[in-house]
């Protein structure tokens, strides 16, 4: 029964409990709607920094996994050339192998050298092709090799190594006056080949080295991005299902409030029923 009319304190109350739900059923559906628990400063100002923090760090790493990414190509260019020049060396050890013959007739031997010749020339252009993105580290051009980048920070780097696989350089060995006009020039040009497959079999072991390490890195760096974007969504993202759940019973509890708000203001009724007779 009311007893007070200048202080309705049930319709006080009920009212108090009617905002409290609208507050927290609005704040929800921001959640909701946004994805994010932490929309701005003013909520959680400290995980706020922190979320900004890592993002710029996830940032970064993504632009260490495009530069990974580019040596790879790089990398995997170079090797896919390389294994073409040495089996391109085998081919043109078998010619000089068959040049090395005492009775070949003149016929004979002129198709062999322009054979030997043309493979030659075929190799120029294997290593000359070998290039991704205006990058070649296989024809000399590259006597330091390429650097990249290797951690958010710049303070690692990863570099392929530069060769020089054009005929008559240290690796291929097979000068330019070499050919297979006489069975002691097809000897000469069978040992430089032998030098040259035994030498490209080396830095082919080394390039797979390196883009062995390039590969790992790559992977360490997606996982190191990977755990980042895990720390910024436990930190501002929303908890989409128990939102959901808590509308619901936001719902019932709003409907509630505003029924208790109706049956305090209708109390007072109750006691002008008392004067009425």
């Amino acid at each position: 029964m009311v007893d007070r009319l200048n202080n309705a304190t049930g319709v006080l109350s009920a009212l108090k409990y009617l905002q409290a739900n609208s507050q927290e059923m609005s704040q929800a559906e921001a959640r909701r709607s946004s994805g994010l628990k932490v929309q701005n400063a003013r909520e959680d100002a400290s995980a706020y920094q922190s979320a900004a923090i890592m993002r710029g760090q996830g940032g970064s790493l993504k632009s260490v996994a495009l530069s990974l990414g580019r040596a790879e190509s790089i990398s995997d260019t170079a090797i896919t050339a390389a294994e073409q020049v040495s089996k391109l060396l085998t081919k043109m050890q078998e010619t000089a192998v068959a040049a090395m013959s005492e009775d070949l007739t003149a016929e004979q031997r002129t198709s062999y050298m322009e054979q030997f010749a043309g493979q030659k020339e075929q190799l120029g252009r294997f290593i000359q092709s070998a290039s991704f993105d205006d990058a070649n580290i296989l024809d000399g051009s590259k006597p330091n090799g390429v650097v990249f980048i290797a951690d958010a920070e710049a303070s690692q780097s990863l570099t392929l190594k530069g060769r020089n696989l054009m005929p008559g350089g240290p690796i291929v060995t097979l000068t330019g006056s070499i050919d297979l006009s006489s069975p002691s020039n097809a000897n000469i040009a069978h040992q430089a080949l032998t030098d040259s497959i035994r030498n490209v079999g080396n830095e082919l072991i080394d390039m797979s080295s390196e883009r062995k390490r390039i590969e790992a890195q790559k992977g360490f760096v997606g996982r190191l991005a990977d755990a980042l974007a895990a720390g910024v969504g436990r930190m501002v993202d929303a908890d989409l299902a128990g939102d959901s759940a808590m509308i619901q019973a936001l719902q019932v509890k709003q409907q509630l409030s505003a029924q208790a708000v109706g049956i305090a203001n209708d109390a007072p009724q109750a006691l002008l029923a008392l004067f009425r007779g």
